[in-house]
């Protein structure tokens, strides 16, 4: 967090000594903290699997994020099933192409996932993106022709 502080430091002054506009210095301060707290929520040593990030998706799709801990592995989750579901259709092989509903949104895409979950706890210590797509194939299977 010491070079956080640092660049923060280096900023605050370059904006006061350029004039920046009121308004310009709100954006980068809004900016610094954002990208701050992100940085505080993030995985531990770019662990992917279940275990590290069921905790906050069952908390997203719960609508219970108590810190921000959790607020960020729920969001990580959020972009993980968006992100994988939205190339469901074009994945190879076809054991784990998946046809989600246009209209899902990521609170219920996450409760597939974490069902998925829950029905196979033993699986705790995969990869979350894997259990993903095995999730998202069971819940909507392409039908053939895609």
């Amino acid at each position: 967090m010491n070079a956080f502080k640092t660049i923060a430091c280096a900023l605050a002054q370059l904006i006061t000594v350029t004039g920046a506009p009121r308004l310009m210095r709100v954006v980068v301060w809004a900016a610094l903290i954002v990208s701050a707290s992100e940085a505080a929520a993030q995985l531990p040593a770019g662990d992917t699997s279940a275990n590290a990030i069921f905790r906050g998706c069952k908390a997203f799709v719960e609508g219970r994020a108590t810190d921000t801990q959790l607020y960020g592995l729920g969001n990580f989750c959020a972009g993980i099933v968006l992100g994988l579901a939205s190339v469901g259709q074009q994945l190879s092989p076809p054991e784990i192409q998946s046809c989600a509903p246009a209209a899902s949104n990521a609170q219920q895409l996450a409760q597939v996932v974490v069902g998925y979950i829950e029905a196979h706890p033993e699986r705790m210590r995969e990869d979350f993106k894997r259990l993903t797509l095995e999730a998202f194939h069971d819940a909507w299977p392409c039908k053939s022709g895609r």
